[in-house]
């Protein structure tokens, strides 16, 4: 840059001094010429005058004298004189170097204007100057009174020819001694620019430089030190200063957020724009934790991450698998698969716990190959009994590895959703705690007050139907009395696995109280009531209980139903039904089932709130 400056400045130096070169020859050669030609006027004038003072003083035959003594003067190469027609007519020709010579004379004789004409070749320079003598009656002297001429007519011309030869070269060489003198000067001038600007340039090209490596990310990079001039001293040290204080930022900001976010590791990328990047990244994911409070309960925020995975990760095929521990069973919560995924308890990230890419290793995990080539699943842990499993399909191995890239963003969001997953997975397990025996695992008494409050206005709009089962375990008193309580405690749970082996996904169980159970079994015919009842009860009866002294003894059950809505629009009253038929199984002998009858409720009293 220095080097570009230079020759700029040393060119536009030159420029300047030729032009004031040409401009100064020009005008030595231009006031030259017009000197030569005021001379030759001059000249020719003072002939005039001579050749007219020797007319009157009668000393014309003198006249040559005086012609030779001004054609010796210097510059002067020939000067010669011609008589006009009419002078030639009264006086004669005159002498032989008063005749015309050339067409000039012819002219001027003819027009009576002075000719000028210079010629200019490498060997010489000429000035050719004709002038006229014109005939004046008003002058003094009156030409009349001695010439047979009119006012304003041409007696003869005047011609000269000088050598300008000196001229040129005097001009030469004073254009030569001013071109010295420039060239010295444009030295002087260059040098000291040059040794001026020499710091500036320094400083200059060190900012530059540092600038460049800035734009492509690199802020590591400092002014060096140019020059002792204090003005130089202080922009370095406002530059450094100012990219110490932009990398700290940068690089602080930077470590702060990654103690909370994952982030690619991108040594190519401009730290500055990675900055702005994160920025940008980390209120996306506080606009979503933010979100994700106010939500619900967690199958919102299963809903929330897999919309984040496909509008803003934009993954294409996937799907989000809940599984864990405390009978969390696999459940998919968000399906974005473009070919359906069942559940398979061999894949092996849900397995290992670990991130399983089918780039690793040929064929890898057997259940995710069945479905497709190139796949990546990864288990996120949630809590200490909850997980989370992602996985993604695609159609080729470099899809793969793009996803592999978004990897970090994809943890962010599953970070920021993990306190919220975790504080919702526990309302729901105290929830279902509070609604649930903890001995038998089934819902209780609690539990149902909700359910049929839901059950009910559902079954109405829907016209559903229940068959209501009141199921009794017969002289259960007599279990506790004879072999303690924690065998009563395993008759009531081998009862609670009996109802739950027995009865369809639609249905549910309840601990009613003590040694009660009650089943509501959805959209069920009268017969198929009376056949699910029979089967629990004969299941029990055949399922021996085992003793503190590893003998074994059986029980029974007896068993009550009703019919909603057929025996009544009132759930409470269908289950009171149901109990009133259970009584009747106790007094017709236990180990039955009864169908609720009319004819049952002869004699007994119907509470109010039933």
């Amino acid at each position: 840059m220095q080097k570009k400056l230079s020759f700029i400045i040393l060119g536009t130096i030159f420029i300047s001094f030729a032009l004031l070169l040409i401009i100064s020859t020009v005008s030595l050669r231009h006031f030259g010429m017009k000197n030569a030609e005021e001379k030759a006027e001059v000249i020719a004038e003072l002939i005039q005058d001579g050749l007219t003072a020797h007319m009157l003083s009668g000393t014309m035959d003198q006249r040559d004298f005086f012609l030779k003594k001004i054609a010796t003067s210097k510059g002067v190469e020939s000067l010669w004189i011609a008589r006009g027609q009419n002078v030639i007519d009264q006086f004669g020709k005159g002498r032989n170097n008063e005749i015309v010579r050339d067409a000039i004379d012819e002219q001027v004789l003819k027009n009576g204007r002075i000719y000028k004409n210079t010629e200019e070749t490498s060997q010489h320079v000429k000035l050719r100057v004709t002038a006229p003598y014109i005939a004046k009656e008003n002058g003094n002297p009156n030409c009349l009174k001695c010439h047979a001429a009119q006012e304003g007519h041409v007696l003869g011309v005047v011609s000269m020819v000088f050598d300008l030869e000196e001229l040129r070269n005097n001009g030469i060489w004073t254009s030569s001694i001013i071109l010295g003198f420039s060239i010295l000067i444009m030295i002087l001038v260059f040098f000291i620019i040059n040794r001026s600007m020499k710091p500036l340039m320094g400083l200059f090209d060190s900012i530059n430089f540092v600038m460049k490596k800035a734009q492509e990310g690199d802020y590591r990079r400092r002014v060096r030190p140019f020059g002792s001039s204090p003005d130089c001293q202080n922009v370095r040290f406002w530059i450094n200063s100012f990219f110490d204080k932009l990398e700290l930022t940068l690089v602080d900001i930077e470590g702060s957020i990654k103690k909370f976010l994952s982030l690619k590791s991108q040594t190519d990328q401009d730290l500055l724009l990675e900055v702005k990047n994160i920025v940008h990244e980390l209120s996306d994911i506080y606009q979503f934790k933010r979100t994700i409070e106010f939500d619900e309960d967690k199958e919102h925020v299963y809903d929330r991450i897999g919309m984040i995975l496909k509008d803003v990760i934009h993954l294409k095929d996937f799907t989000l698998v809940e599984t864990g521990k405390h009978a969390i069973h696999p459940t998919i919560v968000f399906d974005a698969s473009t070919v359906q995924r069942p559940i398979d308890p061999r894949c092996r990230a849900m397995r290992t716990k670990q991130m399983v890419n089918s780039n690793t290793f040929t064929n890898i995990c057997g259940s995710c190959s069945d479905v497709c080539e190139h796949y990546l699943c990864i288990p996120y842990l949630i809590s200490d009994d909850l997980e989370l499993l992602l996985t993604m399909s695609a159609s080729s191995q470099d899809e793969i590895d793009k996803i592999h890239e978004k990897l970090p963003l994809i943890q962010n969001y599953i970070d920021a959703a993990r306190p919220e997953l975790v504080s919702k997975n526990l309302t729901e397990i105290l929830k279902i705690s509070s609604t649930t025996d903890a001995l038998t695992g089934l819902y209780n008494r609690k539990y149902l007050d909700e359910y049929i409050d839901k059950a009910l206005s559902q079954a109405k709009r829907n016209e559903t139907t229940y068959g209501i089962l009141m199921i009794d375990i017969d002289f259960f008193k007599m279990v506790n009395d004879t072999y303690g309580h924690d065998v009563g405690d395993k008759a009531l749970k081998m009862l609670s696995k009996i109802l739950k082996d027995n009865i369809r996904e639609a249905d549910t169980a309840f601990r009613f109280g003590g040694e009660e159970f009650l089943v509501l079994l959805y959209q069920c015919e009268e017969h198929m009531v009376k056949t699910i009842a029979n089967k629990i009860r004969l299941a029990f009866e055949k399922s021996p209980i085992q003793s503190n002294t590893n003998a074994s003894f059986y029980k029974t059950l007896s068993v009550g139903a009703s019919m909603f809505s057929k025996d009544s629009d009132s759930m409470w009253k269908c289950i009171k039904f149901a109990d009133i038929a259970l009584y009747a199984a106790k007094d017709s002998g236990r180990n039955c089932v009864k169908l609720f009858e009319p004819a049952m409720i002869e004699n007994k009293e119907m509470k109010s709130d039933f």
